[in-house]
């Protein structure tokens, strides 16, 4: 009986994370495409946020790695970002400074998609028609393998009672972090594999 009533309570927060992945799919489905830019704009400077972030120590910023993060998912933005233009600058600078130049770039893209969609009689905003499809790909796929991470979870959470740990707390716990980083692998994934197809 205890653990029938832990499986509802795992459950319950397994399907508050299932409400929340399935508005955030429903979003994307029904977004308009200045949404869908809009909401890529603010994914790269996330993710350029996140890359300055995850290669800097105590203030100061590692530049080759960063340089190697935005070949991986700038390619097009990493020929307009030279080490000179970082060496010296802070976390906060190295930032702003990609971040213009990565935006740069993707709204150019987005004028030269358009443009060659007029020109061709094609219906323009191809580039969110692919960003949003790229969006829906990711969110299906990363939702899949949490739903398999969260069952392991469940399995692995249970064998903790034997620890003298609750369950349903370290489920809890655990499933919130798991839950933040398919988030932040929904956002990677999306943003490196839009770039990938400009």
């Amino acid at each position: 009986r205890e653990i029938r009533e832990q499986i509802l309570q795992f459950d319950d927060v397994l399907n508050n994370q299932r409400k929340l992945a399935y508005n955030r799919r429903q979003e994307n489905l029904f977004a308009t495409p200045e949404a869908t830019i809009e909401k890529f704009a603010e994914y790269n400077k996330q993710t350029i946020a996140d890359i300055v972030a995850q290669t800097s120590d105590d203030g100061s910023v590692d530049v080759d790695k960063i340089m190697e993060k935005i070949g991986q998912f700038f390619p097009q933005a990493a020929q307009f970002v030279a080490a000179e233009d970082l060496a010296g600058a802070d976390q906060e600078g190295v930032e702003a400074f990609v971040s213009v130049a990565v935006d740069e770039v993707f709204r150019q893209k987005i004028s030269d998609l358009d443009k060659k969609a007029e020109a061709e009689e094609r219906p323009a905003n191809s580039l969110a028609r692919s960003a949003n499809y790229i969006n829906l790909v990711t969110i299906d796929n990363a939702w899949s393998d949490h739903l398999q991470n969260m069952e392991d979870l469940k399995e692995n959470v249970i064998l903790r009672k034997y620890q003298n740990l609750d369950p349903v707390a370290e489920y809890k716990e655990e499933s919130f972090q798991r839950f933040q980083g398919l988030l932040d692998k929904m956002r990677f994934n999306a943003v490196y594999s839009l770039w990938q197809s400009l």
